[in-house]
């Protein structure tokens, strides 16, 4: 009895024994679909989180404070290249107006920014970064202001839009296919591409973080930011002409939180505010009226951004946009209260943009 009970045990062994090998004979064409798929995915996503973009928009600008409203053309133009870690970006920003002088004569009124950065990240919440940006407005009679600086910025990112869920998930089966891969023997002579099983877990560590900040629900952040500022500024004469001042050199720090929100894909909410203190010398300025002011600067910054669903075979991506800029202080305190752009403004813009 115990030889008859022993045979088939070794029977139902050897049965056993041959389904595994059956079921590890189906395995390898599994995965190697699952890693071709995923690869084919990986390259999509990598392509998206490290671009060379160039963007364009154009638009009507009100501009409007207590003494004055006028309307603008606005025209703005981006490259950047990287994403996460490191991202560089340089930046074109003007607005123009024609005006007429009763003594006969016109000009363009005209604001301008220039603007360039280098963002590298030290940790998933944390990166350092260094600007140099030229700023002219005959609106707030900058002639032009030169700054150049550093800073540190704090993220943080909450929830993931549904495209950031897919690709998150897209990411995750690829991690799990090649897991499977380097488990099974001869994934080598399998005919799968060596650089799709060549990708290791720091790059997806690395991409699944670039997924959930480019792709968050709401991102916050804050950044300080120490920074050299010259600047010139000019009186405007009743004839239209230019009265130069003394350059003026100042050292600030500047303290700026922010958020973006995405409400749906494609609408999303963005704010920012800076704060320029005054450091490293006189904090007051004296007035021509005598007052003695503080030398702070204060800018903000909203934009609704809306993505419309289909875009044209020449651009990526085609948006609408409205931005609110309030700008206070921005004039150095000594210039005369008649020659001076009021202490605080605001600014309305409609543009349609396009990426590319």
């Amino acid at each position: 009895m115990k030889n008859k009970n022993f045979g088939r045990s070794r029977a139902g062994l050897i049965l056993l024994l041959v389904a595994a090998g059956a079921a590890g004979a189906a395995g390898p064409d599994e995965w190697r679909d699952r890693v071709l798929a995923g690869w084919k995915s990986w390259q999509a996503i990598q392509g998206e989180l490290q671009p060379l973009g160039f963007s364009l928009a154009a638009g009507y600008m009100g501009d409007a404070s207590s003494i004055k409203e006028v309307n603008k053309l606005d025209i703005s133009a981006g490259v950047a290249k990287g994403g996460y870690p490191d991202e560089f970006h340089f930046d074109f920003a003007s607005s123009n107006q024609l005006r007429q002088y009763s003594q006969g004569g016109s000009t363009v009124e005209n604001v301008m920014t220039l603007q360039t950065s280098y963002e590298r990240h030290l940790l998933p919440f944390f990166k350092i970064f260094g600007f140099l940006e030229r700023f002219t407005d005959s609106y707030l009679s900058i002639q032009q202001r030169y700054e150049v600086g550093f800073g540190i910025k704090g993220e943080a990112e909450i929830g993931l839009t549904r495209a950031g869920r897919d690709r998150t998930a897209a990411v995750q089966d690829y991690r799990s296919a090649l897991g499977e891969a380097s488990r099974s023997p001869g994934s080598s002579e399998s005919g799968v591409p060596a650089e799709a099983l060549a990708v290791d877990e720091p790059q997806i560590r690395r991409t699944l973080t670039a997924l959930k900040k480019k792709h968050a629900v709401l991102a916050l952040g804050l950044i300080v930011t120490a920074l050299a500022e010259v600047e010139r500024a000019e009186l405007e004469l009743a004839d239209g002409s230019k009265q130069l001042l003394d350059p003026a050199r100042r050292y600030r720090l500047a303290i700026r939180p922010g958020l973006t929100y995405v409400f749906a894909e494609g609408l999303s909410l963005k704010w920012k505010t800076y704060f320029k203190l005054p450091v490293f010398g006189a904090t007051h300025a004296v007035a021509f009226d005598g007052r003695s002011l503080y030398d702070i600067r204060s800018d903000t910054y909203v934009t609704l951004k809306y993505d419309l669903p289909s875009s044209p075979a020449w651009a990526r991506k085609i948006s609408l946009l409205i931005e609110y800029k309030y700008f206070f202080d921005n004039v150095p305190p000594y210039i005369p209260a008649v020659q001076a752009a009021p202490r605080d403004h605001n600014s309305l813009v409609f543009k349609i943009g396009a990426e590319f």
